[in-house]
């Protein structure tokens, strides 16, 4: 369990679909990843309640995480033996507790500090960036 959760947040850092995206967001993984973490940042330090943070920080991650992607990944091989309809099943919940997880998590830092360690560009529309959300004096490194 917590390598899935370290995966989750490791990966929202990570990975990004350009074809999900609605924002104007820059095609420089580095330039992307600081764009998103500037605008978690307002959100992180403005005065709303922590249920506000995690549904604004829920619509980032939807809009630049490949979720469903990352579920695919994490079902590994089970994802060929399990039914249409299952499938189905096992998204939407996938969904829902990566989002909770994530959010729950992310809430507490205020001013998350990340550094791009490479960016592959896997074709037109994905890119893979791997991050490390550095440590502070209460929270670790998170690569």
């Amino acid at each position: 369990m917590k390598r899935i959760f370290t995966s989750f947040l490791l990966l929202f850092f990570l990975s990004f679909s350009l074809e999900t995206k609605s924002f104007a967001y820059s095609l420089e993984p580095e330039k992307f990843i600081e764009e998103i973490i500037d605008e978690a940042k307002l959100i992180l330090n403005s005065s709303v309640s922590k249920k506000e943070k995690a549904e604004k920080l829920s619509v980032i991650a939807l809009q630049t995480v490949d979720v469903k992607g990352i579920g695919y990944y994490t079902l590994g091989k089970k994802r060929k033996e399990i039914s249409p309809d299952q499938l189905e099943k096992y998204e939407k919940l996938f969904q829902k507790y990566f989002l909770k997880s994530f959010t729950s998590r992310l809430t507490d830092y205020s001013d998350p500090k990340i550094s791009v360690l490479s960016a592959e560009k896997v074709n037109e529309k994905y890119t893979i960036v791997k991050t490390m959300l550095l440590k502070t004096n209460k929270k670790p490194e998170v690569k």
